[in-house]
Formats: C-alpha cells, structure tokens, sequence
C-alpha cells in the first residue's frame, strides 16, 4: 500500500531498532542496547544510490535517488505489519526516468535485507555503468562525546566476498554486519562528501559496477587491482531488462560471530600468518573458511610464485602456503561457488635485514652538509616520484604551516631517532658519523636548548628552530616554543641509542661519550614532562606519545650505573603517567585530535609498568591516597582495554596487505593505512601474545601481521625490478612512504593529491620502522589452525628436534610456544646466527644457539631467559655451564663472548 506519512518506525520482532523517512533509513541502533549508539550519522540517509547509465550511442546520464528523494519524486509502501518497506523512484521532473529504482528494507527475524532492484523502462538497451552505495554511518567523532557514541568502520571490497562490520571503540558488541547475498558483489569504492570537499566528512561509497569510474580513476593515474564492470540491461519487456542485488545486515555479538556470520552466508573467512606484507624469503599460510567448493586459488604470477594447497582441517577449512617471488604487489585469486570470485592482496618485500639496512643507509645519505646553511646536518625528506631533496629552502610541494614537516615536531625527528636505534642493532661506522654531524650542528644549540640556556633539554616545535629562536616574541609562540611533547621523545630515543652504540661497541669512535649520550637522553625524557608544562601549559601525562616507551629502558639503566637519584626521579614522572591511564580510565583515543590511533605502542608500556608495580590492594601502600595506588584489578583491566582499544582501530578481517594489520583512523580504512602506528601498536599487540594472553596465536597472528604491514611502503629492489615498485630508479632504494592511500583519490595530510599506493614523502613512517626494530623477533609456535609454523624465519625438523633459521631482521629476540611450552630468550648486542640454526630439542630439554660477534674484543651479551616452565636449567657458553636459573621467573645472564663467537646452551636439569 501506499502510505502519505514519509516518516515510519520498524521494529517487527527483531533487534532492529529503525527510522525511515522519505525512502532511506534515518535512525538504526540495537534494541536495548546497552550503549545508546546511533549507526547513521546525523542529518543523514542509508539505502540511497548513484547510478550512471546510458543508451547506445549517448553519453553517461548520473541519478541519484537522494537528489530524487529530496524533489519528493519518491512512492513509499510499507506491508500490513510493517516489516516490509518499499521505495520506488522511477520519474524525475521531465517525466518517467529511462530506468526503474526500486529500494526494499524488510526485516526477516534478525536480519536486515536491503534489496536494490533496476529496471528498464524504456524501449532501448541501456549500460549500467556504476551503481554505487554511500554508507554515512555515524563515524564522526568528537571533542566532548564519548567515544562509544560512534562507529568505525571496518570494510572488504573484493568482488563476492565484499562484507563491512561497524564497532564501538570499547569493541562491546554487537557488530552491525553487512555481507553481499546471492551474485551480488562489490569491486570498487571511493570518499564521497556531499559538500564535495576534502575537509568535509567523506563517506565510503562502495560501488557494484564502476565501469565508468574506473574509466576516470585510469585516465588519472589511478592503478585499481579488480576488474571494472557494468551490465546490460535489455529493452524494457525481454528477459534482462533488470538486475537485484542484495545485501544482508546482521548483528554478530564479537569478532569471531562476524567470522562466522560471513561463513553462514556462503561467503569466505580468511586468515593469514604470518601477515599479507611478506618477505621473499618467507613462506606465508592462508586459510580459506567456507560452506562454498573452492574452485581455484590461482597467483597473479605463476611463474614467480609458489602455491601449495596444504590440505584441509574439518568441514569447511581449506589450507595454503605461498611465497612470492616477484617484489611489489601480488594477488592471489579465489574462484568458489559456481563462478564467484575474490581476491587476497599480498605485498612482497625484500628480506626485512635488507630493508632494516638499506632505510638507514638512505637516511644517512640524504643529509644536508653546508656549515652556511642554518639547517647543516639536516636529515632531510625525500620526494619519490621527482627524486628531489627538500629542505628550508626547498619545500617543494608542502606548503603553508605544514612546511614544518621537513626540519622538526614527527616527521623530521623519526628519521635521525630511527637511524640511531638501527644502529643500536647493526652499528654502521658512516651512519653513526651521519648521526653525530646532526647531533652536533642541527640539534645542540639550535633544535635543543644546551645546558648554558634557560630550560635547559627543550626542544623547539613548529615550524622551525630557525624561526623561533630568531623570533622577536619572547614567549611560547617564539623563542619559548618548546612545548610540543612530541618531539622530546624522538631526541631521547636517538640520545639512548647512541648510548647503546657506544657502551656495546666501544672499538667505535665517536665524538661524545656514553656518559654524555646517557645524561642527555635523561635530562631530555625528564625534559618533556616539566618544560612543555611551565612553558605551554600541555601535559605530558595524559597523552601517549610515540618512542616514549624507552624511558623504562633508561630508568634501568640509570640505576644499573649508579645513577640512583636521576632514575627515582625519572620514574617518578613515569608512573605519574601510568596512574593517570589506569585510575583515571583517561580516553585512549584523544590526542590532537579526538579521534587518533597514535597511542598505543605508549598505552602498552603504561600497561606492562603497571602490572610490574600493581598492589593487591590500596591497603598495601597505607601511606598514599587511593588514586595514587596501582591496584592489581585496575592494572589488568587497563591491559586488557587498551589492548581491545587497539584491535578496535586494526584491521584484522580484510585480507589486503594495506589493510591486514593496518591501523585506521578517522576514516577508517578508506583513507591512510599502513601508518606509523601499524608498526608500532603492533608491537603491542606481540608483546602481549608473548607475555600476558592465556589465547595468545590469534594476538600473535595480528600482532606479526601488524609488525610487518608498514614495510610495504619500502621502496626497494635489485637491477632486475629497478630498485622499487612504487617509484623505480636507483635514486629511491631505500626510500619510504609515510602512508598508503587506499582510495582511488585521496590526501595525504600534507595536503598533497594522491591516488591508490604508497605516499611520496615519508612523512612519520620511521616511527613504524623503530617499533618494527622493537618487536622484531623469531617464534616458533603450534598454531591451532596452522600448525607448526615459524613466524619471522624457517624451521625444519630433524632428527631429536627442530631447526630454525632467524630472518626476522634483528635476530636478537626467539620465542617458543610449543603447546603448554614457551621459553623466551633475548640478547642486547651482537645476532644470533643467520648461518647456524637454532636446534630446539623435540622433548624441549635444551634449545642451543650461536652467537655471532660483531666486537673487537671479548665483551659482555646480556642474554636474558623468561617464561620458561618450572624447573632448574643450566646455561652454558660453548661446553662450560657458567649459571643455573630457575623456570617460572626472568633470569638475567651475563655470557663472555669472544671475537669468535660462542655457541649458548640452555639445558633442563
């Protein structure tokens, strides 16, 4: 029936709470939800759509059934019990239109349909060129609302096994799910705002056919990996002349609900391990959960690739393993059905030492060296795609305030704060130069205040030290702009670094001494939680800042060497801050912005601080008032929700290698993925696997997934690829991008256009790479569903044991969970072997490994054991049993390693 009132309620017995007006779906929510979140942004429509059509021999006609909705062109019907409600717009101001649009919301029990149905309705053939769907769900977050009063949105557009979820940050379900039903698929999408501007809120638009668009996105550089397609309808009255596509939406309770939702629906469910950014020299595994015949799982370069099809585990779980030969992006794809298909987006790298290496050995040559310039020693940006060097007199495309990314505040600072923590790991002797030339012309004296200055240890902020020092306002918009805590992190890592380099490699010279580099990275962490507060007024404490992580690192290492005084007062702002995080339960997400992903490397170390120093209960520090008492519950529920908060802003059910591990952000996963926090919150994510999950593979699928996605933005490669996929030529092995655009168009926050693929400037990327240098480990693991594999390296079994090979870049971290089994091992100089296997003995009594010296004389390697099951085991330096240690607790052990080298036994007793 046709209803007058354009206003209608849904409910009809389900979980459905809904509002409908003028043909579209205004209001959905959960019914008693126990959070009241609204999933359609306000002001706004869901169940609208674009299409663009023509006649043979005409050009592209554009509808959109909002612009139509809001002529009131649009004929309402609702069933007699109002859980059916149908839309038609077929007429436009001139008359009938030369197709039909008919529009269905029916609720079925506790699901949602939304049908979208095209007819003919003229006497000619007619092309669908796109036919797209915006989704405006309520992803706008705010300063002043709780963040759970919005979704963010996690989707998968790849042909018929396209599905999207929205969740809360507080990642309490449920989920609003929506797969696509029966041959309906999805191939292309695209941000689309209304007001048409990019500082407006963008909604994904996904598109069925984009036949036409993806004409445009070609013309314009644009490099899509699916097909673009359209459809024909014939003449109005012959068979063919309509097309439907549905769409289903259900709520799934948590993650593993959405999983099983898109299996039930006679979609895929897909994993990887250990991540969709793969080394060429690892093997990667995939599973491919479905009620559906596989009917091919086929490389995009045969010849380069190797597949195997591993088997299958119960009913509907099918197992492979590939690995990549061919650098840059490879799709693997998924025929299953009776002729559908879908496609699994994998990037390959080179080794991940190669790319450890070869990042800093471009940092260290892209610096500037001219005493007459301000800026001397200036490790500087680097634009890709024209090979230029930017500097302050050359910013090429930045322009306006954002010129600020060249010199100072994130991106200038990540690449001299990764160089040096590279060469805490792998000392190169030009490198530390390069290092010391900026420390001494760039950053004392003129970045950083130098001891004979008020505020001694502050660093200057945006746009420049140049300019602020040189600035006539003498208060903190000039010459006191040392208030950003930002930057202080970045200079403490590269001072603590440059101490390590110095007390683990001492044959190597450098112009200052480890006491130097020890005392500035201190004074420098101490520096960021006092002076940014008299001089701005902006807190250290309530923020997570990136590389802070290392300040735990320095606490130890102060009182390690004596420096009492310095390391309690150091930690004494440092477990200021945890008790801010976990008592005051402070909003992980606000940062500069209210909604940012930028935290959660620092939320992990606050988590893992707090559950060293957590109290049963406040009765045990009479002494304190209840606030500044870390209770044992209240540590393990921040671990745990910062943890939750992570995952929230990840993508995990999205097999595509910009996506898979990726963090999101504001627009979820449409715009700027594989950011600098992919890395770094992954190695969160790892750590916890490792040391505090009593589930820990599903953690360490996504944390490895996570440590290893950003190294898709490497721009590397031998003669044979020409150095690099996303920009070849010589000039650029070695360079980065700072982000990925996953969207045909886009922009990066520097304000620069971009299309599909990494970023030409670097942005804040090496952030990412110094997390990735953190979590860099080997781990030996019995996946549930995978089965043995070794995540970071290969393994083989031999005769009493196994075998493995370390290529996880730093070769200084091996984990093994071998059912009820882990042990940990780490050591703080040199490298484990990359020639002489690991041997873990099958009854686990023994693991054995080679040290490999990089020393000119006999030294000390700490190695450091944990998580090793109750017992009595003996450590041995080649055949000479120097300690025992007890299972169940860390144990720290000096070894003497010579020139030579040394072969490490730990032994069960």
């Amino acid at each position: 029936m046709t209803v007058e009132k354009s206003k209608i309620d849904m409910i009809a017995k389900s979980n459905f709470d809904i509002r409908l007006k003028d043909g579209a779906v205004t209001s959905l929510k959960f019914l008693r939800d126990a959070f009241d979140t609204q999933y359609i942004l306000r002001d706004k429509r869901f169940g609208d759509v674009f299409v663009a059509y023509r006649k043979p021999n005409e050009d592209w006609t554009s509808l959109s059934t909002l612009a139509l909705a809001q002529k009131g062109l649009v004929d309402i019907a609702v069933s007699a019990d109002g859980s059916k409600y149908d839309t038609c717009y077929d007429s436009d101001d001139d008359g009938k239109l030369a197709i039909g649009l008919d529009i269905s919301f029916e609720i079925d029990q506790d699901c949602l349909n939304y049908t979208v149905h095209i007819t003919n309705q003229s006497d000619q053939a007619i092309e669908i060129g796109d036919l797209s769907i915006p989704f405006p769900m309520n992803s706008a977050y705010e300063w002043g609302t709780k963040p759970h009063e919005s979704v963010l949105r996690h989707a998968f557009v790849s042909g018929h096994n396209s599905y999207m979820f929205w969740m809360r940050c507080n990642s309490v379900g449920p989920y609003l799910t929506m797969t696509t039903a029966n041959d309906t698929k999805l191939e292309y999408f695209d941000l689309y705002s209304e007001e048409e501007s990019p500082k407006g809120n963008r909604e994904l638009r996904a598109y069925i056919h984009s036949k036409a668009q993806g004409q445009i996105a070609t013309e314009k550089g644009t490099k899509w990996r699916q097909p673009h397609t359209g459809a024909l309808l014939t003449p109005k009255g012959a068979q063919g002349d309509s097309v439907t596509y549905p769409f289903k939406f259900y709520w799934a309770k948590d993650y593993d609900d959405v999983r099983n939702t898109i299996v039930d629906e006679g979609l895929i469910d897909i994993q990887v391990i250990p991540g969709m950014t793969v080394p060429n020299d690892l093997f990667a595994m995939f599973y491919l959960r479905t009620k559906q015949p596989i009917e091919s799982v086929t490389p995009e370069f045969p010849d380069d690739t190797e597949l195997t099809y591993v088997g299958k585990r119960g009913d509907d779980l099918h197992v492979y393993k590939v690995k990549f030969g061919k650098l840059g992006e490879n799709l693997v794809t998924v025929r299953y059905g009776g002729g559908k298909q879908t496609y699994l987006e994998f990037f390959a790298t080179e080794p991940v030492e190669t790319l450890i290496h070869k990042r800093a050995a471009f940092i260290a040559k892209t610096q500037y060296r001219d005493p007459s310039k301000w800026y001397n020693g200036l490790l500087a940006e680097w634009n890709m795609e024209t090979e230029v060097l930017l500097g302050p007199d050359n910013y090429d495309r930045i322009k306006g305030w954002r010129i600020y990314e060249v010199t100072c505040d994130d991106p200038g600072l990540c690449k001299p704060a990764y160089l040096a923590a590279k060469n805490a790991e792998f000392p190169v002797e030009q490198e530390i130069e390069a290092l010391e030339y900026y420390i001494e012309h760039f950053v004392w004296g003129g970045l950083q205040r130098t001891e004979q200055e008020e505020y001694p240890y502050g660093i200057y902020g945006i746009p420049d030290w140049n300019v602020l020092r040189s600035s006539e306002d003498e208060g903190p918009k000039g010459k006191t702009h040392i208030w950003r805590i930002y930057d202080y992190p970045h200079i403490a890592l590269m001072y603590w670094s440059m101490y390590r380099v110095t007390k683990n490699y001492p044959h190597l010279r450098t112009r200052l001494s480890k006491e130097t580099y020890l005392e500035r990275a201190y004074r420098t962490a101490v520096a960021m939680f006092t002076i940014p507060q008299e001089t701005g007024e902006w807190s250290a404490y309530k923020t997570g800042l990136y590389n802070e992580l290392i300040i735990e690192d320095l606490i130890c290492e102060l009182k390690a060497v004596g420096s009492l005084e310095k390391a309690y007062r150091l930690e004494k702002h440092w477990k200021k801050k945890t008790i801010h995080f976990v008592n005051e339960n402070a909003d992980m997400f606000g940062s500069e912005y209210p909604f940012d992903s930028t935290g959660f490397e620092s939320t992990h170390a606050l988590a893992k601080y707090a559950m060293k120093h957590a109290v049963k209960s406040v009765g045990e520090q009479p002494d304190r008032n209840a606030e500044e008492v870390i209770t044992q519950s209240n540590a393990v529920k921040f671990m745990e929700a910062q943890i939750e908060a992570n995952i929230f802003c990840r993508g995990w059910l999205s097999p595509a290698y910009y996506l898979y591990g990726s963090d999101y952000r504001g627009e979820s996963n449409g715009a700027y993925t594989l950011s600098y926090m992919s890395q770094m919150g992954g190695w969160a994510l790892l750590d916890y696997a490792l040391d505090y999950s009593s589930n820990p593979h599903e953690y360490l699928r996504l944390g490895y997934a996570s440590m290893l996605s950003s190294w898709a933005l490497m721009n590397t490669g031998t003669p044979e690829s020409n150095y690099g996929y996303w920009y070849p030529g010589q000039a650029n092995d070695g360079s980065a991008g700072g982000g990925f655009e996953p969207s045909p168009f886009g922009q990066t926050w520097l304000e620069q256009d971009h299309h599909r693929g990494s970023w030409y400037y670097s942005c804040e990327i090496d952030l990412g790479f110094c997390g990735a240098l953190r979590g860099a480990a080997t781990i030996l693991a019995d996946d549930p569903i995978f089965g043995l594999f070794c995540y970071g390296g290969d393994y083989s079994q031999v005769d009493g044991g196994y075998e493995i090979t370390m290529k996880d870049g730093v070769r200084r971290r091996f984990h093994v969970l071998l059912g009820e089994f882990k042990a940990s091992l780490h050591i703080d100089t040199d490298h484990i072997s990359a020639t002489t296997p690991i041997f873990v003995q099958e009854d686990r009594s023994e693991i054995r490994f080679r040290i490999e010296s990089h020393a000119e004389v006999q030294h000390i390697v700490t190695l450091t054991v944990s998580c090793l099951p109750i017992g009595e085991y003996g450590i041995y330096v080649d055949k000479s049993k120097i300690l025992s240690v007890k299972g169940g607790v860390e144990a720290v052990v000096p070894l003497i390693v010579d020139t030579q080298g040394a072969t490490i036994r730990v032994m069960k007793e």
